[in-house]
């Protein structure tokens, strides 16, 4: 076992009991000493008590191993422009003939929002979180202004917005995709 706490691999030495975890876990190789990849001294367990790999213990051959990909940057960036055209045609579908209503607006823009996710997720954005936040108000001629702070990387991450007006209220929607590395 290495110091930086992973295991040799599947088809390495010792794979029998080997049991891969992604950051943070317990890495537990055949001879039951168990190590945090963040302490300094492994612990280990009575020599009697120790399984022995067997061929019954052995993971079946067609089960699916996923393992980390440490990919730094996404296949498919996250493009504004498309995202911004769905969220505005699900905001004019939806709210095109709506009237303000205080107790209506909470399930309106969740529904809105859910919609917009579903729609931004078919676009297939590998390894992006997306957040969608929509906000119904309603219009009295006042102005508004809707801004939000996030820390991310600014090479990868980003965000659209798209903003919808009647007679009788407004609504904003922004959509962030965060790659998740």
């Amino acid at each position: 076992m290495s110091d930086r706490g992973d295991s040799a691999g599947a088809d390495g030495p010792g794979s029998a009991g080997t049991a891969k975890g992604s950051r943070g876990n317990l890495t537990k190789s055949a001879d039951s000493s168990a190590t945090h990849p963040h302490d300094s001294k492994p612990t280990t367990a009575p020599a009697q008590t120790a399984p022995t790999p067997t061929n019954d213990s052995a993971p079946p051959t067609n089960a699916l191993v996923y393992e980390n990909t440490y990919k730094l940057k996404p296949d498919k960036k996250f493009q504004s422009e498309p995202v911004r055209r769905i969220a505005e045609e699900i905001l004019q579908n939806a709210l095109k003939k709506a009237k303000y209503d205080p107790n209506k607006v909470v399930d309106l823009s969740a529904k809105i929002g859910n919609e917009i996710l579903a729609a931004v997720k078919k676009l297939e954005y590998d390894r992006y979180k997306i957040v969608v936040d929509v906000s119904i108000g309603e219009f009295k001629g006042q102005g508004i202004r809707v801004a939000s702070r996030c820390l991310w990387d600014t090479t990868t991450d980003t965000y659209t917005s798209a903003s919808f007006k009647n007679a009788s209220l407004f609504a904003v929607a922004i959509i962030f995709g965060c790659f998740f590395e």
